[in-house]
């Protein structure tokens, strides 16, 4: 009886280590975590930022940001929701946002070993350059980063439809914006067009939504969302690659802020989800750092000049000399959908803001600027600990 009740004591001492062993120290932070069918919700605190601070930036978003405010926004850190407005779950079209989708599907076909960024289109589309040499030179790499020069035909102009059918772009290329390609920085739906029509027709073969599903879409779990389809492009649907405004498939893709925030947290987390590597981290890299010089010439030069990656909108150092959002972190970047429509990564602060709306931020594209650097200021401001580290 005595013995029995010896090891019973040790047991209980075992098994009281075993809890003790695997329970965080008092000082340790959070962990990182992924989503399954739903964001896991934490606190703000006990992701390491102040509460009452983070509404300080969330009031600053309600007046600076027009009617929709922050009613459209979700915050995730550490990879789990912090914040949510009253209207998170609206689903609509993020237009120009669009764009992060295409690349995307360009940096999976990288890391297929199917492309490069400096593969030349004619190398796909060989009569691509038969009435205008200068498109023999563009590669893959200037189309994504507004730097391809190319224009397609505008026909249908019509209301709901303002810069024509985005198919045809793909389809009928005109005279170059600009030569040679590389030359200057213009953006331009055009390039996108073309570039969603080579990915899906040449390399992918099949339509952008039916790879991105497949590939990127099931592995993070995103279920609400749709790419519409313009029309057709080399006998297959051809997706609306851009978010043009058009009268079929307007806008591109139509998602939901929880929905986009998983394609930033992929992308803050260089293409790693819970353990698999779903898009290459070299590529991500490339994506979300500046791919335009400082110095290039061009109508857009003011705008993306030294701050503009494979799609993304980044924090690099500007033709000014300063950076785009100054109070944000240096690896700072976005898609940006007609100025109301935005997923932001923050990866020093292990960050995703998610932010979506239906009217544009008031004032110029540097004054939008200006007011999403006044919200940086003041969610930095609201950092209590260091983010979490990577699992």
């Amino acid at each position: 009886m005595m013995k029995l009740a010896t090891d019973r004591v040790r047991f209980l001492l075992l098994a009281v280590a075993l809890v003790w062993a695997a329970a965080p120290s008092p000082g340790a932070g959070p962990s990182v975590v992924f989503p399954r069918a739903r964001w896991d919700q934490a606190t703000p605190r006990s992701q390491g930022i102040d509460e009452v601070k983070l509404r300080s930036a969330i009031a600053h978003m309600e007046k600076a940001f027009g009617p929709d405010g922050a009613r459209q926004l979700v915050i995730v850190r550490n990879g789990r929701l912090i914040w949510q407005g009253p209207d998170s779950e609206a689903c609509h079209e993020i237009y120009s946002a669009t764009k992060v989708f295409t690349s995307t599907v360009l940096g999976v076909l990288i890391g297929d070993g199917a492309c490069t960024l400096d593969t030349r289109v004619v190398e796909l589309l060989a009569d691509l350059d038969d009435r205008h040499p200068a498109y023999g030179r563009i590669t893959l790499g200037q189309l994504a980063s507004m730097r391809g020069g190319y224009r397609g035909k505008v026909v249908r102009v019509l209301p709901g439809q303002p810069w024509g059918d985005p198919c045809e772009y793909a389809l009928r290329p005109e005279k170059p914006e600009f030569e040679p390609p590389g030359s200057h920085i213009a953006y331009n739906d055009h390039d996108v067009h073309l570039l969603g029509r080579v990915l899906a027709t040449r390399l992918a073969k099949e339509p952008l939504n039916v790879f991105f599903k497949r590939r990127i879409a099931d592995p993070i779990g995103m279920t609400r969302w749709e790419w519409g389809v313009s029309g057709r492009a080399d006998g297959m649907d051809h997706c609306n690659a851009a978010g043009t405004p058009a009268l079929k498939a307007n806008g591109g893709v139509r998602t939901t802020p929880g929905e986009l925030a998983r394609l930033g947290w992929l992308y803050l987390n260089r293409g790693a989800w819970n353990g698999k590597q779903v898009l290459p981290a070299a590529f991500v890299d490339q994506a979300t750092s500046n791919q335009v010089p400082a110095n290039l010439p061009g109508r857009s030069r003011s705008l993306l000049a030294g701050a503009y990656g494979l799609y993304w909108w980044t924090n690099g150092v500007m033709a000014t000399g300063k950076r785009r959002w100054p109070a944000a972190p240096p690896r700072t970047c976005g898609a940006h959908g007609a100025s109301t429509n935005f997923c932001v990564i923050v990866p020093e602060w292990n960050l995703v803001i998610a932010r979506l709306g239906h009217k544009p931020i008031p004032g110029t594209y540097v004054q939008q600027d200006r007011a999403w650097d006044e919200f940086f200021a003041l969610l930095g401001a609201a950092m209590l600990a260091p983010p979490a580290a990577a699992p």
